[in-house]
């Protein structure tokens, strides 16, 4: 897709979701902290990349199943055009996009301030005249300025590093506070894209450990080598690297360039790309180990379930078995009784019919009585 339907479509998304706030409608954001924000929510969210990767997304398992859909490099328009990186990243329901944004400033940065801020300092702010005094003499010199390749100088004394501060803005396409990062984005220029194979695409999870572990890689902020183009190129280049497919939507850029001059990147995209391998390795097989974990305690809890199961039919049946004894011995007492009454019916008719022959017998003598007494 095109920069120009890109920015229709983002038009239009803002349009509906500013008309769905106005009608009382707005949609329920994903509760992942770290890349969505409310749909209300005025500002987005600001973390250095370490405390980021680690407290948010390392920790939070739906973060393997949020997708990058679209990476862009993009590179200010003046002043040292700082560069940074644009991601946009589904939610697991696809319903929800998050716009990240990853840079890496200079000076002792806060975290605090607002990057989307126009009138702060981008980078440094005495790296603008450090690295225009120092790129302009090495160019100038030799016969011809255009036969002599640029370099960074490498005069610069040792008060041109200090501790990078790399950077993470984030929230959700659509929103207040997502709007506010797309205003940053319109400051720039979007010099090169870098899209997926739909089979190949990194989550949220895989992008913040490549952050992660370039900013690692180089955490201090050097004027001619680690500033905010390295970062933005090595991170770009790596995920180039690292995911089949991805290809960048142009061939050659100025993105990774100071003032015209290329910041080398090739030994730290190697490294990196090594690196994001190894955790990747590890990542995997910590996550086989805490499938196996929880496969054993899903088979344990259903022996433990089965058991007492088994232990709640075993004490039904022995329920059953010993209602159906005392049935069984109440059954036999009601025999026993109907053999006892029988038995006392059979004495009553045996005595009845002993005093019907007595009966009989008496009365057979008294008439037998007068005869014997006339003779």
């Amino acid at each position: 897709m095109d920069l120009r339907k890109r920015t229709m479509l983002s038009k239009l998304r803002r349009f509906f979701r500013r008309l769905l706030r106005i009608l009382g409608m707005v949609p329920v954001h994903p509760k992942i902290n770290g890349l969505f924000t409310a749909y209300e929510t005025l500002s987005p969210f600001y973390f250095s990349v370490e405390p980021w990767y680690l407290d948010y997304i390392l920790k939070n398992p739906q973060t393997h199943d949020c997708i990058v859909d679209d990476v862009g490099l993009y590179k200010e328009k003046s002043g040292v055009k700082h560069e940074f990186l644009r991601f946009e990243i589904s939610s697991p329901d696809k319903c929800h996009t998050c716009i990240l944004i990853a840079e890496r400033n200079g000076a002792g940065g806060n975290v605090h301030r607002d990057p989307c801020d126009s009138t702060r300092a981008t980078d440094t702010n005495d790296s603008t005249d450090t690295v225009s005094s120092s790129v302009a003499p090495v160019c100038a010199t030799g016969d011809s300025t255009t036969k002599q390749k640029p370099r960074l100088s490498s005069s610069l004394s040792s008060t041109s590093r200090w501790g990078a501060d790399d950077l993470i803005s984030c929230a959700t396409l659509g929103s207040t506070a997502g709007d506010r990062l797309e205003e940053k984005c319109k400051r720039a220029t979007r010099i090169c894209a870098l899209t997926f194979s739909e089979k190949a695409r990194p989550s949220a999870n895989e992008l913040g450990t490549l952050l992660y572990l370039t900013s690692k890689l180089e955490p201090t902020y050097t004027v001619t080598s680690t500033q905010c183009y390295w970062y933005a190129k090595t991170v770009f280049t790596a995920l180039e690297t690292l995911f089949e497919d991805a290809k960048p939507n142009v061939a050659k850029h100025p993105g990774g360039t100071c003032y015209g001059v290329s910041v080398p990147t090739k030994e730290s995209v190697s490294k990196v790309c090594g690196k994001y391998r190894e955790a990747r390795d590890e990542n995997r097989r910590g996550r086989e180990r805490e499938l196996a974990e929880e496969r054993r305690r899903d088979h344990e809890q259903a022996q433990a379930a089965e058991g007492r199961v088994q232990a709640a039919e075993q004490r039904e049946r022995e329920r059953i078995q010993a209602a159906e004894a005392r049935a069984q011995a109440a059954e036999e007492e009601r025999q026993k009784e109907r053999e006892r009454r029988l038995a006392a019916e059979e004495r009553a008719r045996a005595a009845e019919e002993e005093n019907a022959r007595l009966r009989k017998f008496n009365e057979t003598v008294w008439r037998a009585m007068p005869s014997t007494q006339q003779l």
